[in-house]
C-alpha cells in the first residue's frame, strides 16, 4: 500500500468512533475537508485505512461527509508525523483518544518513550539555540562561530545532551 505523502506504512482497520465535536456539526466533503486540514483527499482516504481517522458517515449515495473537527485529528497527524510519529504510533495515539478509554501498557509504553524523546530534542534544540544565540552577538570570528556550532555537533553525543 503506498503512501500518498511519503509516509511509512501502517496497520488497516480503524477506529469507528466518530469524534466528539465542539458545538453544531457541520457535514464537509472530502474535498472541503482536504482544502481546510491542506491535504489530499487521497491522504484522508488513507488515513481512514490504517486508523488514524474514524470512519466518516455516508450520505445515500455512498458519498463520505464528515464532522468538521476532523480538521483537528488531520491537523494533529501532521503535528505527531512532524514528531516523528511513525504512522502506526499514531493511529495507536487516535485510537486511544477517540475511545477515551484507559491506555494500554503498549500506549503507555509509546508515549513515554516519545516524551523522552521529546525531552532530549527540546535539550538539543536549547542547546544549538544558545550557541546560535551567542555567534549572532558579534563578539566571535566566523572561524569561531564555526568551530562553536559544528564543533558541538560533531564531538557531542547530541542523543545525550
Amino acid at each position: 500500500m503506498s503512501v500518498p505523502d511519503g509516509s511509512e506504512n501502517a496497520s488497516p482497520g480503524g477506529p469507528t468512533t466518530q469524534p466528539r465535536a465542539a458545538g453544531p456539526r457541520e457535514s464537509l466533503s472530502i474535498g472541503e475537508l482536504a482544502k481546510r486540514a491542506r491535504v489530499s483527499p487521497r491522504t484522508i482516504r488513507f488515513y481512514e485505512e490504517v486508523g488514524i481517522l474514524p470512519t466518516p458517515e455516508r450520505t445515500e449515495g455512498g458519498t463520505r461527509r464528515y464532522p468538521e473537527n476532523y480538521v483537528f485529528y488531520l491537523e494533529g497527524t501532521k503535528i505527531f508525523k512532524d514528531l516523528g510519529f511513525s504512522l502506526d504510533e499514531i493511529a495507536e495515539v487516535a485510537q486511544f483518544a477517540l475511545t477515551r478509554e484507559s491506555p494500554s501498557e503498549r500506549t503507555r509504553e509509546l508515549l513515554h518513550d516519545k516524551i523522552y524523546q521529546l525531552e532530549r530534542r527540546v535539550r538539543v534544540l536549547k542547546k544549538l539555540q544558545s550557541l546560535v544565540s551567542e555567534a549572532t552577538k558579534g563578539n566571535s570570528s566566523d572561524s569561531e562561530l564555526d568551530a562553536s556550532l559544528f564543533g558541538w555537533i560533531s564531538t557531542s553525543d547530541v542523543s545525550d545532551e
